[in-house]
């Protein structure tokens, strides 16, 4: 109850604060579809993946990482992205949590740039950006398997905050960021704001496939407080 009612998103991180492996190992495990609450709550298959930009993370080189959440994720990443990424097992991972090493870099200035100039999504222990299987998705569910990848995407960030203030930080959602930017980055082509390559007519025209579409970003890290905020009760029982 007490990490439920303390949850607030970050407005500011402090570019210092670190987190150890075994917690972060600990938030991903979270994020699986087996973790439990809230994605026991959802009947469809799970569409939504991540890449990870690493920046603080103790005893965990910095660097660019993919987090697929199935096995057919896996593979579809493995599939769709650059061919010169590294595909590694980091040391001191559990086994059960498939995260995966694309490349060792100081990916803070991409992480920043990718989320529209954002310090927030530099100055963490990690961000991320939330991969849908757009294509699937719509084949398995229709039209209306778009608002689920959504559903899907905010359940990912409601467990991400919980799990950042369980750890002693923080997390926020990052909602602006260069879709197309994070596509080239990671390899992939294609994207819904992409026209397709040899049909005629307007650039609106879409791509004739999107295997993955960068969806929603997060971040989570030491927060610095605003002091112009104030907390009160939000219920009449939490001042008994």
């Amino acid at each position: 109850a007490r990490v439920l009612l303390q949850r607030r998103s970050a407005v500011s991180m402090d570019g210092a604060t670190t987190m150890g492996l075994d917690r972060f190992a600990a938030v991903l495990r979270r994020l699986l579809p087996g973790g439990g609450p809230p994605f026991d709550a959802f009947p469809w298959t799970p569409r939504i993946h991540l890449a990870l930009f690493v920046h603080r993370v103790e005893g965990l080189q910095p660097g660019i990482y993919a987090l697929p959440r199935t096995d057919a994720g896996a593979a579809l990443m493995r599939s769709t992205f650059s061919r010169d990424f590294a595909w590694l097992r980091p040391p001191g991972i559990p086994d059960e949590v498939p995260l995966l090493l694309l490349a060792h870099a100081d990916c803070g200035r991409i992480a920043r740039q990718l989320s529209c100039g954002q310090d927030i999504a530099s100055d963490g222990c990690f961000s991320l950006g939330m991969l849908a299987e757009f294509d699937a998705a719509l084949a398995e569910g229709g039209p209306a398997a778009y608002r689920r990848l959504f559903w899907e995407a905010g359940a990912i960030g409601q467990a991400l905050y919980l799990e950042a203030e369980a750890a002693g930080v923080r997390g926020t959602g990052i909602g602006c960021f260069f879709d197309d930017g994070v596509h080239e980055l990671l390899g992939l082509e294609g994207g819904i704001d992409a026209p397709a390559r040899d049909a005629p007519g307007p650039p609106a025209a879409r791509a004739g496939a999107i295997p993955l579409q960068s969806l929603y970003h997060f971040t989570v890290g030491g927060p610095v407080d605003d002091p112009r905020l104030t907390t009160h009760p939000g219920y009449p029982w939490e001042s008994r």
